[in-house]
């Protein structure tokens, strides 16, 4: 007899038309340009409540902080809160203590405007990497994080650490088993690389065999979607033609697929806390 369906997670992270971490790329000098960030949340959000999914947002500090009655609405959904980090800094590109501050500063906002504890995280940019591992995870210890979906298992050339575990777990970090629930990303293989399992970049047949197969082996898959992916006349980066195609490829379709896939898959897509096992004990993977 089959168990339960596993819990998918549609995912969003919020922020802004800017916020990114290409090599040479300044965000800061975009910041106070005209944004329509709470107009497309306001569409995700209608479309979430239109077919009764219930997901996680991974809210920049910076923008809570900023726009607090668009996290205030998030919350009042019935959505997850959870922490992006305050100024989408890469987690490579900063030192522990750094990283500390930045977490312990979003988490902050965050409750502060919702009222309830935060515990979700996503490293902007997913730039989590091997050498950063040991004092990421304990630093989300220290904040009580107790999931995190930051790590891509495979390498592109901007993250992803090469034979990290493609399953829900409980990292194994320099011999000791960390008690943060670590959710990664679904790889694609495609000509010899990897990359993710992009809702844009897919085709929707696609990604709905790759929900299918994966949920037939008892593992849940991930899909991660920004505000700035479904709105085609957004401010256009100034980014290198090759970077740009990646950026922007698929925006078009984006807001039609994410309706075709909540119409075909509404009850298995869940929040990321849903994934934690009853009283959120240790154990080696799901």
């Amino acid at each position: 007899m089959s168990g339960p369906d596993p819990v998918n997670l549609l995912t969003f992270d919020v922020e802004e038309w800017y916020h990114a971490n290409y090599e040479g790329l300044d965000p800061s000098s975009y910041a106070g340009q005209p944004t329509c960030l709470e107009a497309l949340m306001d569409r995700l959000l209608d479309l979430c409540a239109r077919h009764g999914v219930k997901s996680t947002f991974f809210v920049l500090g910076s923008v809570a902080e900023a726009k607090p009655s668009m996290v205030r609405a998030i919350h009042a959904a019935g959505h997850e809160v959870a922490s992006h980090g305050y100024g989408h800094r890469s987690v490579r590109a900063m030192t522990p203590a750094e990283f500390r501050a930045d977490l312990r500063r979003s988490c902050d906002v965050l409750e502060d405007v919702i009222g309830a504890k935060v515990v979700a995280y996503r490293a902007p940019s997913f730039s989590v990497t091997a050498e950063t591992l040991g004092w990421f995870y304990a630093a989300l210890e220290e904040a009580g994080i107790l999931c995190s979906s930051s790590v891509f298992p495979g390498r592109t050339f901007l993250y992803g650490i090469a034979g990290f575990p493609e399953y829900v777990h409980y990292p194994l970090v320099e011999g000791r088993r960390v008690h943060v629930l670590e959710i990664p990303l679904p790889r694609v293989r495609i000509l010899g690389r990897d990359l993710g399992l992009y809702v844009r970049l897919f085709p929707a047949w696609f990604l709905r065999r790759r929900i299918a197969r994966d949920n037939r082996r008892g593992r849940p898959v991930t899909l991660y979607v920004h505000p700035r992916e479904i709105d085609p006349d957004q401010p256009r980066l100034a980014l290198r033609r090759p970077v740009a195609l990646i950026h922007y490829w698929g925006i078009a379709g984006c807001e039609r697929k994410l309706d075709g896939l909540m119409t075909s898959l509404p009850s298995r897509f869940g929040r990321v806390r849903d994934l934690l096992p009853s009283g959120a004990g240790v154990h080696a993977g799901i």
